[in-house]
């Protein structure tokens, strides 16, 4: 019953997605025999029913196909819309569009079926008459299945989106001309087809393999099908189909750009003032003073009596100096959180507590270094600190 060519699927555009048996449409329920079977009929016309089928015949079979695509050979057009009934009956077709027939086909007696070349839009409703008046099928027309871009050449992926319920089937083939015995070209025929191996039917997509990759020249396809039962043992049976040529593989996302480089702010810091001004509360409460740093870090401090050699910054004190190393008096630590002045206490050693308690004036070196987070260190200009008993 499939033909190659797209395929398509009913879905209302408005509103979530519904199977294909919710988008069969119903008409006036039927006898009581057969109610059970309403939500999956489409019968027109108030108290109107399929009739059963006179004893010795085979019910009738109705059919909806619709195509969209194209092949590698365009001017070779296979989309449209199809209608038959396997009586022969007179079938009807017709595109609607907002409740207004924008195209309809309708058959003779005796003839197979009926045709359009217009595809409908999404949202469309068509909609199968057969006789005329009764309708025996109507769906929305969603645009679906579709074939994912990644299904190209070179590829084996066969994948794309679907109506939901559904199983799909696809494959792909080629298009060999056919001509007269004068060289003119009268049609094409399909050669070389493959069959798709579906693998993955997850809620709206389905996915798959090809047993060979895809090539430039070939036409892939995906169809998706639903027959539905009607009063009397009548079938409904509606196809939709898309079709396409191969095509290139799309290019790989391009990568996302590196991160910017970090803005490394130079470290500065500075000494705003010492708060303590006598020798009497140095011993009592250790030297206090504030220290201006333009962002986060520690802070650390030693006081160094003004007798000996100086170290190059607080950490380091153990160089051969040829003459004795400063008396360190009190030394001190804090953390700065951000930019902005932050205060130092510094505690007096053992020391440097024996020898102030004599000492009448102080005049001592306060030496300031500043680390940042980055492990980056500046040592301020030595600050002379003097103070009286």
């Amino acid at each position: 019953m499939r033909t190659i060519g797209p395929a398509i699927v009913m879905r209302s555009c408005a509103g979530p997605r519904k199977s294909f048996l919710s988008r069969i449409r119903a008409g006036v329920p039927l006898r009581a025999a057969a109610r059970a079977l309403a939500p999956f009929l489409a019968i027109a016309g108030a108290g109107s029913v399929l009739a059963a089928p006179a004893f010795g015949h085979e019910p009738p079979k109705y059919s909806l196909k619709i195509v969209q695509g194209e092949t590698t050979q365009p001017e070779d057009s296979v989309a449209g819309v199809s209608a038959n009934a396997s009586n022969r009956a007179v079938t009807r077709v017709r595109i609607i569009q907002a409740g207004t027939i924008v195209h309809e086909s309708t058959s003779r007696e005796g003839e197979w079926g009926t045709g359009l070349s217009q595809v409908p839009l999404v949202g469309d409703e068509v909609t199968v008459e057969s006789p005329l008046g009764t309708v025996v099928g109507s769906v929305d027309y969603d645009g679906l299945p579709t074939i994912d871009a990644t299904v190209c050449a070179g590829s084996t992926n066969f994948s794309g989106q679907r109506s939901g319920a559904e199983t799909v089937e696809g494959g792909y083939f080629t298009e060999a001309a056919v001509t007269n015995p004068y060289g003119q070209v009268e049609g094409y025929e399909q050669e070389n087809r493959g069959q798709a191996q579906v693998t993955l039917l997850s809620g709206p997509t389905f996915g798959g393999v090809f047993l060979a990759p895809l090539s430039f020249g070939e036409t892939v396809y995906a169809s998706e099908a639903i027959e539905v039962p009607l009063a009397g043992g009548a079938v409904f049976t509606y196809e939709s189909e898309t079709i396409r040529p191969v095509g290139g593989c799309p290019l790989p996302p391009a990568p996302p750009p590196p991160p910017p480089a970090p803005v490394v702010i130079p470290l500065k810091a500075s000494i705003a003032r010492v708060t303590t001004r006598t020798i009497k509360a140095l011993l009592k409460h250790g030297l206090a003073d504030s220290v201006y740093v333009n962002q986060a870090g520690e802070v650390t401090q030693g006081l160094y009596l003004e007798d000996g050699a100086l170290p190059a910054y607080v950490a380091s004190a153990r160089h051969r100096h040829k003459k004795p190393p400063a008396l360190l008096l009190a030394r001190g630590a804090s953390s700065a959180k951000g930019a902005g002045d932050v205060t130092v206490t510094l505690h007096l050693t053992a020391r440097g507590r024996a020898w102030l308690r004599s000492a009448k004036r102080m005049r001592a070196v306060l030496i300031t270094t500043v680390t940042d987070a980055s492990g980056a260190r500046v040592t301020l200009a030595h600050h002379t600190v003097s103070l009286p008993r």
